[in-house]
């Protein structure tokens, strides 16, 4: 256990209060401190946490980390009886070191996950199908950036035996600072797409970025590609370490794990047979689409390094419980049903989407797309690809929102979509409206995708199409 007087001799700081006080999870939000928490104070952009160092000790927070100079100069305040600020010279760096120093502490071993899309529902099941033999630890959400990761690690219990960590990036570099705080044995890489091209200005420097998990990977440590992405093969082919390979029909390289009998089951379901060398299992995944099938094939690899065969992963991802607002079905207005698939959005990731779109809804479908972000110079050409992928498909109705996502309808319109069957609107509200009257136009058992970046918050169309009926 790190008490207040240990963690101030660990990063060298000075100490404040009780030598005595422990914390059970991190926060660098004052307004999420309810008792008991170790309150980072952050200097930001925006706002500074030192301002609200006063607050978090009042709602009881244990320890305060914070940074010695702003300490000074907002001033210590009074502080109750069983807390404790520790000053140090940089407040994110500490926070870093000491969740470095509490993994080698607990001795667990780390699986490292990113990628462009999907690294959120792997990290889940990856943490699925390994909680099947050991004590796991995840990141909660998405927090996985050089913040939110080691506040992810210094909430493990002493007793984790691995830890499964989702690694995210704006720029090179930063997963590599991730890899240096977390130290994993293995790695996963679900795909390396244009997410963040407005950030690092090229296809090769997101590369370059997403890479740095597998350079970091000591001697003996695997790295989990899928053979279904162009970019990690041709990275892989000059790789000297161990890795292993999975995929579907391998349109890159050979896999080492691979799934066919690949057939929808039920509105929300995905039904596949995994094979690796003699071993082969029949799963019953409760998530629609040949992207969650890749992702659960990496989960399923994690699981064999790690002793867990195939049949006790299928049973793990049987069981699943995924992250909200990523390919939820929900019931809609009017019989419909919604794909609400609303956490973020890039073309790759909008297509799969789409794909499944068409998969469940056959001739009664509509698409509800919102703008994608961060593709800098490709955003034209990305938006327009997302809508010559809609026509190509046979998507029968397109809603776009946003200025941006006007592009979708011109790629639909160059692909032959019919123009009476696109509606441009401006904003959520106006999307409403006009999907509310399609749905009331096509009937019973339409199927509407709503996808946008994170930003758009196309989940707003969401909540005013769903209903409180069960499927």
């Amino acid at each position: 256990m790190l008490d207040s007087a240990k963690i101030a001799v660990l990063l060298n700081g000075r100490l404040y209060g009780s030598e005595k006080a422990v914390f059970h999870r991190c926060t660098a939000d004052s307004r999420q401190v309810k008792g008991g928490e170790m309150f980072i104070a952050l200097a930001g952009e925006k706002t500074d946490g030192h301002k609200y160092i006063a607050r978090a000790l009042q709602s009881g927070a244990a320890i305060v980390l914070a940074e010695e100079k702003r300490l000074r100069r907002e001033g210590v305040p009074v502080l109750p009886e069983k807390s404790s600020i520790i000053a140090v010279e940089d407040s994110l760096k500490g926070l870093q070191q000491l969740a470095a120093i509490w993994l080698k502490e607990i001795g667990a071993r780390v699986i490292g996950v990113t990628g462009s899309n999907g690294k959120t529902t792997t990290k889940d099941m990856v943490a699925a199908v390994l909680g099947t033999k050991f004590r796991v630890h995840k990141n909660a959400g998405n927090l996985n950036t050089e913040i939110g990761l080691p506040m992810t690690v210094l909430g493990a219990p002493s007793d984790t035996e691995v830890m499964v960590l989702e690694m995210g990036m704006r720029g090179l570099g930063q997963i590599k600072t991730l890899c240096e705080i977390s130290c994993p044995c293995a790695a996963v890489i679900t795909n390396i797409g244009a997410t963040h091209l407005e950030l690092l200005g090229s296809r090769e420097n997101i590369a370059r970025a997403k890479w740095e998990i597998v350079e970091s990977l000591p001697e003996e440590g695997i790295a989990i590609l899928n053979t279904e992405d162009k970019i990690s093969m041709e990275k892989a082919a000059s790789y000297h370490g161990k890795t292993l390979f999975y995929g579907i029909e391998g349109k890159f390289g050979r896999p080492d794990l691979w799934a066919e009998e690949i057939i929808p089951s039920g509105d929300t379901g995905t039904t596949f047979r995994a094979r690796y060398k003699k071993e082969n299992v029949l799963i019953r995944l409760p998530l629609p689409g040949k992207h969650n099938v890749l992702d659960a094939l990496a989960a399923l690899g994690a699981g064999l390094l790690n002793g867990v065969n195939l049949e006790s992963g299928s049973q793990a991802l049987e069981g699943l419980q995924i992250s909200a607002m990523r390919l939820e079905i929900l019931p809609g207005c009017h019989q419909s049903i919604i794909i609400n698939d609303v956490y973020n959005a890039n073309p790759a990731s909008v297509k799969a989407s789409l794909a499944v779109l068409k998969e469940r809804g056959g001739a009664k479908t509509v698409a509800v797309l919102g703008e994608m972000y961060e593709l800098g110079a490709a955003s034209q050409s990305g938006h327009r690809e997302v809508g010559v992928e809609a026509a190509g498909l046979g998507v029968l109705e397109l809603v776009t929102v946003g200025k941006l996502a006007e592009e979708i309808a011109a790629g639909a319109l160059q692909n032959g979509f019919l123009p009476s069957r696109i509606h441009i609107c401006e904003d959520c509200a106006e999307a409403v409206t006009a999907t509310k009257k399609i749905i009331d136009l096509l009937g019973a058992g339409t199927w509407v995708l709503i996808k946008g970046s994170r930003g758009m918050h196309m989940e707003k169309i969401s909540n005013e199409l769903k209903t409180d009926n069960k499927l």
